[in-house]
């Protein structure tokens, strides 16, 4: 019984870590950390849609995770992670990196929509599009709603405490995600969005 825990939290972290090291770190931030964690005590095979995103199948692990939602209703979670989806289908498929931007983008406006007043949503957003404003051709109205959800974000974190969906979080851990992040993309909006809306990675490819 001992080592079937044990293999069982081994397999957690492991697996947590991978998803880390490839994606958001913020998708992963309080609310959903703690359901994520919760699966993975219960069972130590990962999500479906992991799985299909592990091995470049992003249109369908979309699918997968836009299958779950009951009665069709949109579900703030789940349109973070198909941002987050459509940002590794843009860092793999080079060429159409500009299409998958975008759709990340929209499904990071639909997100802060469906959930306004939730800063880990808004904190996720912000994230998803500052990198959907690096595989733009023109980043810099990425750039801005990216800031404009982090300065919301903190809005909400002013306080010790925060209670989403009837859950008390710290928000000293918002703070802590949410300030260096804001800082990098406001030296971003300062240096390519005043005088040319340009992002670095537009610049890159007019160079080549």
């Amino acid at each position: 019984m001992l080592q079937a825990v044990e293999s069982k939290f081994v397999w957690a972290v492991f697996w947590i870590a991978s998803v880390l090291f490839v994606g958001l770190g913020s998708y992963f931030v309080g609310r959903t950390a703690q359901v994520k964690w919760m699966d993975l005590h219960t069972d130590n095979t990962p999500p479906l849609d992991v799985k299909l995103e592990k091995q470049g199948r992003y249109d369908e692990a979309i699918q997968v995770v836009l299958g779950q939602r009951k009665d069709g209703q949109s579900a703030p979670e789940d349109d973070s992670r198909v941002a987050l989806l459509y940002l590794e289908q843009a860092k793999k498929d080079w060429g159409n990196r500009e299409k998958w931007a975008q759709k990340s983008a929209s499904y990071s406006n639909r997100a802060v929509e469906s959930a306004p007043a939730d800063p880990f949503i808004l904190e996720t957003a912000m994230a998803n599009m500052d990198r959907a404003g690096d595989y733009s051709e023109n980043g810099c109205p990425l750039y801005e709603k990216a800031q404009a959800f982090g300065e919301s974000a903190l809005a909400l974190a002013k306080g010790k405490t925060i209670t989403v969906h009837e859950q008390n979080y710290q928000t000293q851990q918002i703070r802590d995600f949410v300030q260096p992040v804001l800082k990098r993309i406001g030296a971003k909006v300062k240096a390519w969005c005043n005088n040319a809306p340009r992002s670095p990675i537009s610049n890159m490819v007019s160079h080549r």
